[in-house]
């Protein structure tokens, strides 16, 4: 169904979730291996997704197998592949083995590459893979959003190695909750929100966005903490209190507590508007 409507608008759907990892020469010494860990879910309708590991290793990996694994025994650059089965996936561990059987935590340095249009999730897929020690973790650039994927919940959280922009929303993305936050070596304008998109607490929290917040859409539900820390922004799209903190917003019986930390330990222009104009225990305008 999905393809068939990209088809009609003469638009490709890529099929594959792509990303590369690189191992250092102190994360696979000679005669051991390392291991990272995921889970998985495929799409409805498939019971495994395929998986090129990028070092000659292609299988179906099952669906009732929900933890999934592989081991490198070479340091290197790999490019691993899912294929258009793939519903969502998250990094969760990574283990160093030793020949003598030592074992040690590693983050192997991750680039993500393309994002598969079929993907519905990128639900904490990347969050918190760092290595601040090493220079290892999460690398480069925030990779435009896959059509299908609705929720980036705490996508990138905590990934401190990336770096860049912020790319336009996916069309699909309806929850936006956490998807930047602690992203420090992020910066620059912010694209104007999914028109469906219902969640955004902490997603700008503590990065290096600049100019004015876009409008809420009329759907959105929740911005706690959304621009908390953000030095940068010079203020909003309007200084209207009642578009800035609609009745639909963190719903509080009447009143607008909950809005207080929407901005908190953010610019003093953009603070003047949520707090000034509209003062952090007022009751809404009728």
């Amino acid at each position: 169904m999905i393809a068939a409507m990209m088809q009609m608008f003469d638009c490709a759907m890529k099929e594959e979730t792509i990303f590369d990892i690189s191992f250092e020469d102190w994360e696979i010494r000679e005669g051991g291996y390392c291991q990272v860990q995921f889970y998985q879910t495929p799409r409805a309708g498939f019971d495994a997704i395929g998986v090129d590991w990028g070092d000659g290793t292609v299988q179906d990996w099952p669906r009732d197998r929900y933890n999934m694994a592989h081991n490198w025994s070479k340091p290197g650059r790999y490019r691993v592949k899912f294929d258009k089965r793939l519903k969502w996936f998250r990094f969760t561990e990574c283990w160093t083995v030793t020949s003598d059987n030592k074992i040690l935590v590693s983050r192997p340095a991750v680039f993500p590459i393309q994002w598969g249009d079929f993907v519905e999730s990128a639900q904490g897929t990347f969050c918190a893979w760092n290595n601040s020690e090493h220079g290892g973790g999460v690398q480069g650039p925030v990779i435009p959003w896959g059509k299908s994927i609705k929720s980036v919940f705490c996508c990138y959280q905590f990934c401190v190695n990336i770096t860049g922009g912020f790319p336009k929303w996916g069309p699909s993305v309806t929850d936006c909750t956490g998807a930047f936050d602690g992203c420090t070596g992020l910066g620059g304008a912010m694209p104007p929100w999914p028109k469906d998109a219902t969640k955004c607490d902490q997603c700008y929290q503590n990065t290096g966005a600049t100019g004015i917040i876009p409008a809420w859409p009329e759907t959105m539900e929740s911005v706690r903490m959304c621009y908390k820390g953000c030095k940068s922004i010079e203020g909003a799209w309007t200084d209207d209190p009642s578009l800035l903190m609609p009745a639909t917003i963190n719903h509080t019986e009447g009143m607008v507590t909950a809005h207080d930390d929407v901005v908190t330990d953010a610019s003093d222009a953009l603070r003047a508007l949520f707090y000034e104009d509209w003062g952090g225990t007022r009751v809404r305008p009728e």
